[in-house]
């Protein structure tokens, strides 16, 4: 039995004959041996062995092109989530500490006294006058359109003041007894008071004051929908007491749902994916496609009921709320319990685990994060941002299979061009890789140098813009916080003589930020922050490197300044560039001032952690008392 493999590469298998150098074959005509052995052999030699080599090529190729995508998708997709997820923390944070903050300023903590001595309590205001002093103070300090701040006395005493634009209150005030309550405008504290109506507003039926008197304690309200700007809020209340430990009445600080739903409904998110926070218990609080806390009752006007998530309208919503009740009740980790009335800005209310990870669901998969936060007044919401696989790497995964079938096109057009031209895409791709794996190592980010026009190229594009907005703050363009921390951990890891490996952080913070953004607004203060990233970039050497902390505050990274005098000569320079004046839009000049704190490595720390707080700590003891950058004595 011999075979003989056709021009097509087929192979015939039949019974032959041996004639000299002539096989015959019964009932055929003779062919030549030699000529169809040539053949057989190029066929077997070349075409065959380099098709199964570029078929495996485009196998590996494919595979590296869909496994480069998973990796930038998950890369991606849970730095997206982690990002939206602190920003909405930062929010509910800063909501939190602004009501609490602002019950300290009318009813302050008890101040502890000394080892074996009671705390020594300071005293509530014995007058209403002084009270509403406090009161126009706190409402001074947290600005807030639509806040209120209100007390409401055993005896029948009431005092709220609303305010309603920069300058513009409402107060409510109401004598000992049973009286009406009279509504004012005014435009500020000591200023004239017209009186607008009176009503029939009785404080000691609001829910806020019976369960504060009721459990003695810091205690939030729950939901419900305000008369006057109908708008969903809740009331933190606090009751205060005389010197027998006897209630005085309530103190309580509204808190507006609408700036924390308008910052949901802002998220840079598809139209698919969903922000929102809850209860426990699935009722809803703010949600960013437009769902309420509540919901009309059918058949009533002017009657509402609390929106639960089981019962909305959007099923990616229902869905991914079962998706983190069902992680929730499998992992049941205890979020910390913070205090908002002792929170303050230095250690704000820190929320539970972030929990991000990726759900099956009937709609797709599903990437969520989750975060719980509970405080000691009875406050527990659980935040959740959700959004579709397919809205991450549906491109990508468009620009992997183009890929894949043009390199079979190529293949089977001319296989020694479609040979070289998988090399080329092989070494893009592995470019691609690699840049993959260097996000959120901390390692310098090379130019990928893929100049093309295709699906790679594109695909290249998508990774550099990705690690530039990973990497950088999109406002000043200097390193974010994040990343100023991995790349100086990565030289940590990488220097080659880790034992003489020194720098410095500098910690700087801006002296008189806050007063551009009040007198000439955000937009201007967005452009000195702007200016004093420039200022940083240009006072420096080329090898430091500078990031924008967060707010007002920047850090400066000083590689191979081992002593205290050097880093200290360089704070120098940097404080006298940042006291230079700026030119405002208007024509004015502001002159901001910052306060530097600096640290050592290892001097001061053996982590970075350790490092930031130490310089953090001096920064604000600069802030405070003036004085070196560097001092020994914390």
């Amino acid at each position: 039995m011999h075979s003989i493999v056709d021009r097509d590469g087929s192979a015939h298998f039949c019974r032959m004959q041996r004639c000299g150098n002539i096989f015959l074959k019964p009932g055929a005509d003779y062919c030549n041996f030699e000529a169809n052995l040539k053949r057989t052999s190029l066929q077997r030699l070349f075409i065959l062995p380099f098709a199964a080599l570029l078929l495996c090529l485009a196998v590996s190729v494919g595979w590296l092109l869909y496994q480069t995508g998973q990796d930038a998708t998950d890369a991606l997709s849970q730095k997206v989530l982690a990002d939206m997820m602190g920003g909405i923390d930062s929010a509910i944070n800063r909501q939190l500490f602004d009501a609490g903050a602002a019950l300290r300023v009318v009813a302050p903590d008890q101040v502890a006294g000394a080892a074996n001595k009671s705390p020594t309590p300071i005293p509530f205001p014995a007058s209403i006058g002084r009270l509403e002093e406090r009161m126009w103070i706190a409402s001074g300090l947290f600005p807030t359109i639509g806040s209120v701040i209100s007390f409401a006395g055993v005896d029948g005493h009431y005092v709220g003041i609303r305010r309603t634009a920069a300058n513009e209150f409402r107060v409510r005030l109401r004598g000992a007894g049973e009286g009406p309550t009279h509504l004012y405008r005014s435009r500020g504290p000591a200023t004239e008071k017209i009186l607008l109506e009176t009503e029939n507003y009785e404080p000691r039926e609001q829910s806020w004051y019976l369960n504060a008197v009721s459990q003695r304690k810091d205690i939030w309200s729950p939901v419900f929908i305000d008369a006057s700007s109908s708008e969903p809020v809740l009331m933190l209340a606090r009751p205060v007491y005389d010197g027998e430990q006897e209630v005085l009445g309530v103190v309580a600080r509204e808190l507006s749902l609408w700036p924390l739903r308008e910052y949901l409904q802002a998220l840079p998110m598809d139209k698919n994916g969903v922000a929102f926070v809850a209860e426990p218990n699935g009722d809803l609080v703010i949600a960013s496609n437009g769902e309420g806390a509540f919901a009309p009752r059918n058949g009533a006007q002017n009657q509402h009921i609390r929106n639960n998530l089981k019962d909305v309208a959007a099923p990616f919503m229902r869905q991914s709320w079962q998706l983190v009740q069902n992680y929730l009740q499998k992992h049941r980790e205890t979020a910390p319990v913070t205090d908002p009335i002792a929170a303050s800005a230095a250690s704000p209310p820190k929320p539970g685990k972030l929990i991000v990870g990726a759900f099956p669901s009937k709609y797709g998969q599903i990437e969520v994060a989750a975060q719980i936060h509970r405080d000691a007044a009875g406050l527990e919401w659980v935040a959740v941002v959700a959004l579709p696989r397919s809205d991450f790497w549906g491109a990508v995964n468009s620009s992997v299979y183009k890929s894949l079938y043009l390199g079979l096109l190529v293949i089977l057009l001319a296989l020694l061009f479609g040979y070289a031209i998988l090399r080329w895409v092989l070494r893009d791709i592995r470019k691609l890789t690699l840049a993959v794996r260097s996000i959120g190592s901390g390692r310098p980010f090379a130019k990928l140098n893929i100049d093309r026009k295709d699906e790679i190229g594109e695909l290249a594009q998508s990774f550099q813009e990705m690690e530039r907005n990973l990497r950088t703050d999109r406002l000043t363009s200097l390193l974010n916080r994040d990343s100023l921390i991995a790349q100086i951990e990565f030289r940590r890891r990488t220097d080659v003589e880790p034992h003489l490996f020194r720098f410095a952080v500098l910690f700087v913070d801006l002296d008189k930020f806050k007063q551009v953004n009040d007198h000439y607004g955000h937009d201007e203060g967005d452009r000195v922050l702007i200016e004093v990233g420039l200022r940083l970039q240009n006072t420096l050497r080329k090898e430091d490197e500078v990031a924008r902390f967060g707010g007002d505050e920047f850090i400066v990274y000083l590689p191979g300044v081992a002593d205290e005098e050097s880093a200290l000569a360089i704070a120098e320079k940097i404080y006298a560039v940042l006291n230079k004046p700026i030119l405002m839009a208007n024509g004015e000049h502001c002159q901001i001032g910052a306060s530097i704190g600096g640290a050592l490595y290892p001097a001061d720390g053996l982590d970075l952690e350790t490092l930031l707080k130490v310089a953090d700590k001096r920064m604000y003891s600069v802030k405070k008392f003036g004085g070196l950058t560097f001092s020994s004595d914390d």
